[in-house]
């Protein structure tokens, strides 16, 4: 921020000083060329007396401005106030990332799984590798009956088809997602206790099958992995440039999200460092509108 000037009366208060200053070096000048001691004395007496009865005392006086001075006289700047992030230090952002899983209570009932962008990659591809090393974020999850899964695609210019197996044993899909473009979204409630898996129908480079599990499961002895609300009714994940976090959480969290954690990683393509967002959606919000506006942020990622 720049220094404001001084005010006109603090300016003219420093001119008198300043010609006081003078007039008392003149005046010492000639009393020594006289050599008349009592004379010098009484002039600078006289001078001293204006000088202490001058309303200087620029420290009182009302300058504009908003810099601070410390004791030494420097000036120092004020900081900017960063948003806050996040409103936890759960670290479920940090353990996602690291263990590729994750658990969620009884009172989810909607549960978001990131395609992240570039996530149709397999690993060991130099070309257009892929950010982190899951196709699906969480690739694995543990959730109870009743919750409903919805795959959000952040994969930008690429569709992709989700074919549901397991849990009755048939090697037939029990369901499959239709194709869906990116900023677009699929989603399957799983009712059933057992052990899924799915996967998508597209064979990509080399071979490669993004895949992901999912348990259902009425065990009460797994608990959730801690979140900021107490079992939000639904929550999720987004991966952002880091550098632009703090614009997207605030968009977010202006849309009513809230931020549960969020955790920094450099990308497999040695490039900037992202970000991976743990949120939670506003209580009674419909998937419908989740999606729009998850949508909304995600196009302003620099993806592509």
């Amino acid at each position: 921020m720049p220094r404001q000037g001084l005010s006109t009366c603090a300016m003219l208060e420093l001119q008198s000083v300043t010609q006081q200053t003078q007039s008392i070096y003149t005046v010492s000048y000639s009393a020594r060329n006289m050599d008349n001691k009592s004379f010098l004395i009484s002039i600078l007496g006289l001078l001293l007396v204006m000088v202490y009865f001058n309303p200087f005392g620029l420290h009182d006086q009302n300058v504009s401005g908003s810099v601070s001075d410390d004791e030494d006289n420097s000036v120092t700047e004020q900081p900017l106030q960063q948003p806050l992030l996040t409103n936890s230090t759960s670290g479920i952002a940090t353990s996602i990332y690291d263990t590729h899983e994750f658990n969620v209570g009884d009172g989810a009932q909607n549960l978001f799984i990131l395609i992240p962008n570039e996530g149709h990659h397999g690993p060991g591809e130099e070309d257009e590798a892929r950010y982190l090393n899951q196709p699906f974020v969480p690739e694995s999850v543990t959730i109870r009956p009743g919750t409903n899964v919805v795959w959000f695609n952040g994969d930008v210019g690429h569709e992709h088809n989700l074919a549901i197996s397991g849990g009755g044993g048939s090697s037939n899909p029990l369901y499959q997602t239709g194709e869906f473009s990116e900023f677009d979204a699929r989603n399957y409630t799983f009712n059933e206790i057992g052990d899924f898996s799915y996967a998508d129908t597209v064979e990509y480079e080399n071979g490669f099958i993004m895949r992901g599990n999912i348990s259902v499961t009425d065990d009460d002895t797994l608990s959730q992995q801690g979140t900021t609300g107490s079992n939000p009714p639904t929550i999720g994940l987004l991966m952002v440039p880091t550098e632009d976090l703090a614009q997207h959480t605030q968009d977010l969290q202006g849309r009513g999200f809230v931020i549960d954690s969020t955790h920094n990683f450099p990308d497999l393509r040695e490039g900037e460092e992202q970000t991976l967002v743990v949120w939670e959606a506003p209580e009674n919000s419909d998937e419908s509108t989740i999606i729009a506006d998850l949508a909304e942020v995600s196009q302003q990622f620099p993806y592509s």
